[in-house]
């Protein structure tokens, strides 16, 4: 017993530790945003995760083989994770990095519960839908959107974080689903080889080769962004939504807006808005009490 415990523990503190990365992120891709085209960045980072995993899998003998089922869940989160990856450059690039992180990590846990309520067969309880309301008033205090039309949307680079949340719910149930068929680490691993071969597709590779020219801040961002949150975080959430389910899976992302404020803060001198506090706060309680028993 005791030992289940610790091991619950240790569980939970290393998903701490990957969520925190997570709000690093944001800065991070704030930072990169001068440098080169997203699909180069996509590249880079998908080809540096599955590098960072390979050996992983050979040291624990985790077979690399995928069956027909586990493709299927393999091609589906590659296009989620190219999406997301899109959408989460580009709205760091127009938008804050700070109240990116607030407002698609504070989504994300929302929108997956909602769409496994209406469409996944879970069932509605009343503090389940008291949740959910709270949760999106808080999402529009974040976004300001009393004073939004539709090029504020898209100047603000709000639009963008809500894509890049939509896109992440998909990864996170598919990845929920993916344990019946394939190990995480090798779902992880073909993820980020598809996710690579089709971002491929769309790179320029004269701005790709242009990269090796570029100094310390560009590799050392991406590096992060590729080996410790991809590699580390993302796999980590990975296991963590076949092992609890996606619903819970997405409540430790809670660790992540503040985190998300504090480094933009720090690195950026982003100023931190009082809406944006007030509507974390909101979508914060909102995503506690969803996942309260």
């Amino acid at each position: 017993m005791n030992n289940l415990k610790n091991n619950e523990l240790k569980f939970i503190v290393i998903m701490i530790i990957a969520m925190v990365t997570w709000g690093y992120s944001w800065t991070s891709a704030k930072i990169l945003g001068p440098y080169g085209d997203i699909n180069v960045k996509l590249v880079l980072r998908f080809l540096l995760a599955a590098i960072t995993l390979a050996p992983i899998l050979i040291w624990y003998k985790i077979d690399f083989y995928i069956n027909r089922s586990g493709i299927k869940f393999i091609l589906i989160n590659s296009l989620a994770l190219c999406s997301y990856n899109y959408f989460y450059f580009k709205s760091t690039h127009v938008g804050l990095a700070g109240v990116g992180g607030v407002l698609v990590t504070t989504l994300n846990p929302l929108l997956t519960s909602t769409i496994a309520f209406l469409f996944f067969n879970k069932s509605f309880s009343k503090k389940d839908v008291l949740g959910l309301i709270i949760g999106f008033v808080g999402g529009g205090i974040i976004m300001r959107l009393w004073e939004m039309n539709y090029t504020l949307m898209l100047e603000s680079g709000n639009i963008y974080f809500i894509l890049a949340s939509l896109s992440w719910v998909t990864v996170t149930i598919n990845s929920q689903d993916s344990n019946k068929s394939i190990h995480f680490l090798a779902y992880s691993f073909w993820s980020f080889v598809c996710s690579f071969l089709i971002s491929f597709i769309f790179c320029d590779w004269k701005i790709l080769i242009e990269t090796v020219q570029y100094g310390s801040t560009f590799w050392i961002n991406i590096l992060i962004l590729s080996i410790i949150v991809m590699s580390f975080a993302n796999t980590i959430y990975f296991y963590a939504s076949s092992r609890l389910g996606a619903v819970k899976a997405s409540s430790f992302i809670f660790v992540v807006p503040l985190t998300a404020l504090i480094f933009s803060r720090i690195l950026l001198s982003e100023k931190i808005l009082i809406s944006t506090l007030i509507g974390g706060v909101f979508s914060i309680t909102a995503v506690y009490i969803i996942n309260k028993r």
